[in-house]
């Protein structure tokens, strides 16, 4: 019993994580680039300093004048 709530708790702490990865992957990239900050702590420095920035887009291309 105890053994099946573990796994139970092991399974919802993974979709968290993987949540929590998207979130920061969709918002806010960069933070994932230095060594050591994960998503975890980008989750935890976007909601201490308040700013999550719309998702990054690639830059549009311009059109040459023909």
């Amino acid at each position: 019993m105890l053994a099946e709530r573990v796994e139970q708790l092991t399974g919802q702490i993974d979709e968290l994580n993987r949540r929590l990865t998207r979130f920061v992957e969709r918002h806010a990239p960069r933070l994932l680039v230095p060594v050591g900050m994960g998503p975890d702590s980008a989750v935890t420095l976007l909601i201490t300093t308040g700013d999550i920035p719309e998702p990054e887009r690639p830059p549009r291309r311009q059109r040459g004048r023909a």
